[in-house]
């Protein structure tokens, strides 16, 4: 089995275990399921720091990393063009899905202040698509940064971190929030690739202990309240990086999770949606929002099987008309430097 040519097969498992991770949050989220939600706690640690690490490791193809080469147009056609399209398109969508969703619900949202919220989502952004938009400024970061010798990058990025990852940090925005919480993963993924692979090859005794040992300090993390003291999550998620590493080795025979993991984008954009107007249906079908115990216990992992599932159908049915713009920026708005693709 291989993955995506170019990069080791454990990396799309990967990719694929974070957003399978992510998925899950959203739909414990608006399925409002108590012990999913605490399950969601427990893995959160791996949830964003891993995405970002991986996304830092590939980083080195955009020559983001490189003290020269790749130029601005080039870094603009092939990632920032996309994101930025991206990200306003599905802000628009995931608006509506919203005024749609809680109308469902019987709480419908004011039209104005969504739309103000939408408008000025570039600066604050909003919904799941914060990480998009984060990426973006990750790119630019740490291409004008690539000069810097990478310890006093990588020590820039964690003091600011280590701070934000301490419960009670709030800035009032999930993007500014996260910008802060995950861009040192992102640093640690473009400078310590070569350790993070490293550790991917070696013994699975190695990695199966420290995948045990994740599991435990996360545990003894969330039931003791230790989130409060500052670095303890930081630490957590140090640790937590490498038991992703360690899944996605274990993992990389599964063909389903590496295709995912290979093209985590439409997934990332469709599932929200999907999960919002499916949950909102469903409450408003039964006229309750509180779902019995073993339907909560089920719903979650349906849901996100379907919404994964309906994410790339809907990809793959919009690939070939007008409709893929949804996933891929107009040839008017790159008209960057073209880099072929390795």
């Amino acid at each position: 089995m291989t993955g995506t040519p170019g990069r080791e097969v454990w990396i799309d498992a990967g990719r694929g275990i974070a957003v399978l991770l992510v998925v899950l949050y959203h739909a414990a989220r608006w399925f409002e399921v108590a012990g999913w939600e605490q399950l969601n706690d427990y893995v959160s640690s791996v949830r964003m720091p891993f995405f970002f690490v991986i996304s830092g490791m590939l980083a080195y193809r955009i020559g983001v990393v490189a003290p020269v080469g790749t130029t601005w147009r080039a870094l603009w056609d092939r990632r920032l063009s996309l994101y930025l399209w991206v990200f306003v398109i599905w802000e628009a969508i995931g608006t509506a899905c919203y005024l749609i969703g809680f109308a469902l619900r019987g709480t419908p949202l004011g039209f104005g202040p969504m739309l103000r919220d939408l408008l000025l989502s570039p600066v604050r952004p909003q919904f799941e698509l914060w990480f998009i938009w984060a990426l973006a400024l990750f790119c630019v970061a740490a291409r004008l940064l690539r000069s810097v010798d990478w310890r006093w990058h990588l020590l820039a990025a964690a003091v600011p971190s280590v701070i934000a990852l301490t419960d009670g940090f709030d800035l009032g925005n999930v993007g500014w929030n996260g910008a802060l919480k995950y861009y040192v993963f992102f640093v640690c993924g473009m400078h310590l690739r070569g350790l993070l692979l490293a550790f991917a090859r070696t013994p699975w005794p190695v990695r199966t202990g420290l995948l045990a040992g994740w599991a435990v300090l996360a545990a003894v993390v969330e039931t003791t309240g230790l989130r409060s003291f500052v670095g303890v999550y930081f630490a957590l998620c140090v640790v937590g990086i490498l038991a992703g590493v360690a899944l996605g080795t274990f993992l990389a025979r599964s063909a389903g999770l590496v295709r995912i993991g290979a093209a985590t984008l439409p997934v990332y954009l469709g599932h929200t949606p999907v999960i919002i107007l499916g949950s909102s249906l469903v409450f408003a079908l039964t006229g309750s929002t509180v779902l019995p115990d073993v339907v909560g216990l089920l719903v979650v992992p349906v849901a996100a099987a379907i919404a994964i599932a309906l994410s790339r159908l809907l990809h793959g049915w919009t690939a070939s008309g007008p409709l893929r713009y949804l996933y891929v920026a107009p040839e008017w708005l790159r008209r960057g430097e073209h880099v072929p693709r390795r």
